[in-house]
């Protein structure tokens, strides 16, 4: 009776341990498609996002509050009124006709102010003349600045593209350095995206499960 007994225990715990061992696996793959699954999510969603600063031609004041996606931008000026036409903005004055210009140490600049920090990837700028004109940008008031150089090509008002900035901040200011004046016509910025609050909990369980798997083995 009591080999019957122990028999049939040993049996009965052979069998738990088989479940539980087959549970194990099947959480652990469960737990690790829903860890792969939200990171993959948390990835697609972080994308670029375009300002396009063009419009019809107005004086817009020394302020103007832009809304693209989920962030808003707030352009500030100096040295004039923000100003805007069909090649993007510029500051209103003399001698660079509305254009971001300079004029001895008097350099206009053109603010961007993001409502979180992003990466400028890119932006386009129109020049009006033939020539060399130099810029330059300072990111969150820094005066380490990140120095770029526009040359037009063999004709007047070219739209000039500056691509792999990769400028990480929430404040870009542009300040003309010399030449006739430019125009911001469009930027480019890589938003990202706060982590979901399910993938802390899918790690998490996916701790757990480890921690389970190896006091199993130790028993």
């Amino acid at each position: 009776m009591r080999r019957l007994t122990s028999t049939l225990l040993m049996a009965a715990t052979r069998l738990l341990i088989v479940r539980y061992k087959v549970l194990i696996e099947r959480l652990t793959k469960q737990t690790t498609a829903a860890v792969l699954s939200v990171g993959l999510m948390a990835s697609a969603a972080s994308a670029a996002t375009t300002l396009n600063l063009t419009g019809s031609r107005a004086n817009l004041g020394a302020t103007e509050t832009y809304s693209v996606d989920d962030i808003t931008v707030e352009v500030t000026s100096v040295g004039g009124n923000i100003h805007r036409n069909g090649n993007g903005l510029g500051v209103t004055g003399n001698p660079d006709r509305n254009r971001l210009g300079s004029n001895g140490t008097a350099f206009e600049t053109l603010t961007f102010s993001f409502s979180k920090s992003v990466t400028l990837l890119s932006s386009l700028i129109f020049e009006h003349r033939r020539g060399i004109e130099t810029f330059s940008i300072s990111v969150d008031g820094s005066d380490d600045l990140s120095y770029f150089r526009t040359m037009a090509p063999e004709r007047s008002n070219t739209i000039v593209s500056f691509s792999d900035m990769n400028l990480e901040g929430s404040t870009f200011t542009f300040t003309h350095l010399d030449g006739s004046g430019i125009r911001i016509n469009e930027l480019t910025v890589l938003v990202p995206v706060p982590l979901p609050a399910a993938m802390p909990m899918a790690l998490l369980a996916f701790g757990g499960l480890f921690v389970l798997g190896r006091r199993r083995k130790k028993v």
